[in-house]
């Protein structure tokens, strides 16, 4: 069989898998029906977790606001839940967090969504909620002010992110008519100027039965739900929605370029193409071709921008698209220096696409790619209901289905065509970010085109084949049978073996969708690493995937990737290793791929080299990060002297000295067979993947028999504060307080002081953002590590609020130590926790991740179980133990990014 057969055969396997095998869950089990007053219902069970989700999908979004009025869609959305004609402010959330289950909506350019996602056996009392807030919003005007307050801090919050901000403005730049060019939340001015009966008016006009899809999806009989369907969604308005035109875009005549500056540590260049929408015919090949250029590390631009010509220390390409427009979009993270040559060099991979050929194996690893996203999209059953709602909204809700039939359907020709018609000079757009004082002030558009072209007239001297072995690759993937899967999964409870060569295996069947999450774990990480080589177990899981005795980089990310697999790196406080994921049908060649990374890497210096230079981009780029930065400094304000306090991504200094050398030391001393854990869950069977990893680590025997000493973890014996000026439009911290170990029972009381301080409907959000408007983010979080754990919250407020933000915080930390918590907030937190258990353990990964930890920190995976029972028996009598124990100002650390 010739590889150009081959590829037919598996192709063709997949889509027959995914469109015949896989029709009972997607199409066989969804019921569509239309209400009287117009509402369209969609309905779909899936038993594979006691989970249901509620989606309230309203066709209006940003695209249906006048100019006067943008932003107006989320604002709304806001309101949505602050209080009905039956409900005072604050209920819906709190019967729905009694109910163990949450809250949450969102906007975007063509729809506003509100969805609660709860334990199945609620979902009465869900719809009931979700119709209440639906057709009795009050929208009261005090709340209204104090709600304005919030938009606004998130608006201010945006203009903090790099990655919002250059998207924006390259909408801007790339759009003159079309309301996409907005700044899709408004100015806080537009925001403070609406009314209570603009508001109102609004919803009157768009929030009518007819332009509203009801998407329901979980472990829940069709018939009993679509009665309370009836029962509560039977009233609305009867009038027909009528949507203002929106304009559309002229074609574009020649290049747009911009430069925009700010606080920054790199440059960020965002760089787009007009294309049309998801439902037209050419959108499938653009997609594909998105994935050939900037999807994986085998990519086109990964490979010749990161890899070969080190410009960048990110590259991704992707093809974004609404219903009737879309843009081809191009994003790189790199030194200012480096930014015209990058984007000669984006558009050089682009006019190969179009001159030179594609190759079999790029056209199926993207295909396979793009069917991987689609299932792991619909592994929730909040997933799902998206995925139903938008596609019904585009006209039919099998659509989602019909376009991964298209996708298998690109050849080499149809990319090659949209590849000319829409990535050309005249129809680009290109946004560079650029930090304060790299801004060049002489390019222009005429001139970046002058320069662009002059080099693509070159001759082009290097031509690199990307057959990487691909005629070895036949080898690695059978011809396999197919296999017809459906919603009523078989879970089986998970069990734990060991191995030959003496790694632990814990595996757990899950058989509802043909994915597979496997994570290999060993004991150690940042808690092994000093500030000297702070960042070296995270640069050694790196390298490792950069080449081994047997296969090259470029040829591990090129046949995980036809495989249809991702692989990430974990290094975690007290563990390390690989998350990996994998279409179910491709699991032994992709074990085989990761065995021989674990095994045998080479840890070639130039390869380091790399990853150290990405490593050491990444460490940059944290530092523009609002939310993880500030929390950073907090763990180092916290363990200062320890471990647990270095930087998670490593310390700059110690990064850039490390070696090839003393990577492969670390290796030998930390990749151990005695120390390994591996966790399975997935539509697999146990037996022959147990069979499958002693064959693979049959000769994998170095062990080791004592651990390396931890130092103890030191308690502050005064508040200590870490804090960094920035030009930011907020100022946000973390502050908190040490905790216990993961093994002490101590744990379970202080999640549930968690549940009542956090989340919706928790005292901290209470206080701070529904009675005083302060923060659009404030939350609070318990973690816990072998050897201590952190108590902490962050909020980001606007800067002259820095101080009283903080007071606010510490006197919720504070009150629980001198008051007992309500017997109404020790229930709801309970049930909460335990209905978002059950939530968050919908995905594979999310239970790798937990059978993880409990084995690798000393609880065993009967924690997994036991977790919920453990805290059904918390009193308010240890939460307030716990707080009297840990909530010592004496030993509150604090980190701070001060915003201008």
């Amino acid at each position: 069989m010739n590889s150009k057969t081959l590829n037919t055969c598996v192709s063709l396997f997949l889509v027959g898998w995914l469109l015949s095998g896989y029709k009972e869950m997607s199409s066989f089990n969804v019921t569509r029906t239309s209400l009287d007053n117009g509402m369209v219902v969609l309905v779909e069970e899936r038993h594979s977790a006691p989970v249901v989700a509620i989606n309230t999908w309203v066709k209006t979004g940003y695209f249906n606001e006048p100019d006067s009025l943008t932003g107006i869609s989320h604002l709304l959305e806001h309101m949505f839940f602050k209080g009905t004609k039956k409900r005072k402010v604050g209920q819906l959330r709190e019967e729905t967090k009694k109910l163990g289950g949450y809250l949450n909506g969102g906007t975007i350019y063509e729809y506003t969504h509100y969805y609660t996602v709860l334990p199945s056996r609620f979902v009465q009392q869900g719809l009931q909620i979700q119709s209440d807030a639906l057709w009795n919003s009050a929208i009261d005007s005090a709340e209204l002010e104090k709600e304005k307050r919030v938009v606004i801090q998130e608006i201010k919050r945006k203009k903090d992110n790099p990655d919002a901000l250059s998207w924006e403005k390259l909408m801007e730049l790339a759009f003159d008519r079309h309301p996409i060019r907005r700044w899709r939340m408004g100015t806080p001015e537009q925001v403070k100027s609406w009314s209570q009966g603009q508001l109102k008016d609004y919803f009157k006009s768009f929030y009518r039965p007819d332009n509203i899809i009801l998407s329901i999806v979980g472990d829940v009989n069709t018939e009993e739900v679509l009665r309370g369907v009836k029962k509560y969604y039977r009233c609305g308005e009867m009038e027909k929605t009528v949507k203002p035109e929106v304009l559309s875009e002229p074609p574009q005549k020649g290049l747009r370029y911009s430069q925009i500056k700010g606080d920054i540590t790199q440059s960020y260049l965002k760089m787009g193409f007009h294309i049309p929408g998801q439902l037209h015919q050419d959108f499938p090949a653009l997609e594909v071709l998105a994935y050939i250029l900037g999807h994986g590390r085998s990519s086109r631009l990964c490979q010749s921008l990161m890899e070969r010509k080190k410009l960048v220390s990110s590259i991704k390409s992707e093809a974004f698209a609404l219903k009737d427009l879309g843009v081809f979009m191009v994003e790189a993270e790199l030194k200012a220096e480096n930014l015209l040559k990058a984007e000669m060099e984006i558009f050089r991979e682009i006019e190969k696409i179009k001159g030179e050929e594609i190759y079999d194996h790029e056209l199926k690893k993207a295909k396979n790619a793009i069917k991987f996203s689609y299932l792991s999209s619909i592994q929730t059953a909040l997933g799902r209901s998206e995925n139903l709602a938008l596609f019904e909204s585009y006209g039919d809700y099998q659509l989602g289905l019909r376009y991964l039939k298209n996708v298998d359907r690109v050849t080499e020709k149809d990319i090659k065509k949209v590849a000319s018609n829409y990535l050309f000079f005249e129809n680009a757009s290109i946004l560079e970010y650029r930090p304060e004082n790299e801004v060049d002030e002489r390019m222009t558009a005429d001139g970046l085109k002058d320069a662009i072209s002059k080099e693509l007239n070159k001759d082009l001297k290097e031509r690199i084949s990307r057959r990487v072995g691909f005629e070895k690759l036949k080898e690695e993937i059978p011809f396999l049978s197919q296999k017809v899967y459906s919603s009523e999964s078989f879970k089986s409870n998970a069990r734990i073996d060991t191995l030959t060569c003496g790694a632990k295996l814990i595996t757990r069947e899950n058989h509802s969708l043909p994915l597979i999450c496997l994570g290999i774990y060993f004991k150690g990480g940042r808690s092994y690493e000093s500030l000297e080589n702070c960042g070296i177990t995270r640069l050694t899981l790196n390298g490792s995937l950069k080449g081994t005795k047997n296969r090259s980089a470029e040829r591990i990310f090129n046949t995980l990737e036809i495989l249809g697999a991702s692989i990430e790196t974990v290094a975690e406080a007290d563990y390390f290793g690989y998350l990996f994921e994998v279409l179910s049908a491709n699991l032994d060649p992709a074990l085989e791929i990761l065995a021989d990374v674990i095994k045998n890497p080479l840890f070639d210096s130039e390869e380091i080299g790399k990853e150290k230079r990405i490593l050491l981009a990444k460490i940059q780029k944290n530092k523009d990060n609002m939310r993880e930065y500030p929390i950073q400094l907090f763990y180092q304000a916290t363990f200062s002297e320890h471990p647990y306090g270095l930087n998670g991504l490593g310390e700059a200094e110690a990064v850039s000295h490390l070696n090839s050398s003393e990577v492969n030391r670390w290796h030998q001393k930390c990749f151990l067979a005695n120390n390994m854990v591996i966790v399975a869950v997935g539509d697999f069977d146990s037996s022959h993947l147990k069979r499958k990893l002693e064959e693979l680590f049959e000769d994998f025997k170095r062990k080791s028999t004592e651990e390396p000493k931890i130092p103890k973890i030191k308690l502050k014996k005064k508040e200590n504060v870490l804090v960094q000026s920035r030009s930011k439009a907020q100022t946000a911290q973390a502050l908190g307080f040490v905790t216990c170990p993961y093994r002490e029972d101590d744990l379970y009381a202080l999640k549930v002081l968690q549940a009542v301080a956090s989340g919706t409907g928790g005292r901290f959000f209470q206080r701070l953002r529904e009675k005083r408007g302060l923060a659009y983010t404030v939350y609070g979080v318990n973690d816990s590590w072998k050897l201590g754990g952190v108590f902490y919250a962050y909020i980001a407020t606007s800067p002259e609020n820095e101080k009283i933000a903080k007071d606010e915080l510490l006197s919720e930390f504070y009150r629980f130590k001198t008051e007992f918590i309500t017997d109404e907030e020790l229930n709801t937190a309970k049930n909460y926790i335990q209905g978002m258990y059950q939530i968050h353990l919908e995905t594979n990964a999310a239970l790798v991740k937990q059978y993880a930890k409990a084995e690798l920190l000393g609880k065993g995976i009967q924690e997994v179980e036991n977790y919920p029972k453990k805290v059904a028996q918390v009193t308010k009598e240890e939460v307030r133990k716990v707080a009297t124990r840990y909530f010592d100002p004496r030993h509150l650390a604090v980190g701070v990014i001060r915003g201008k």
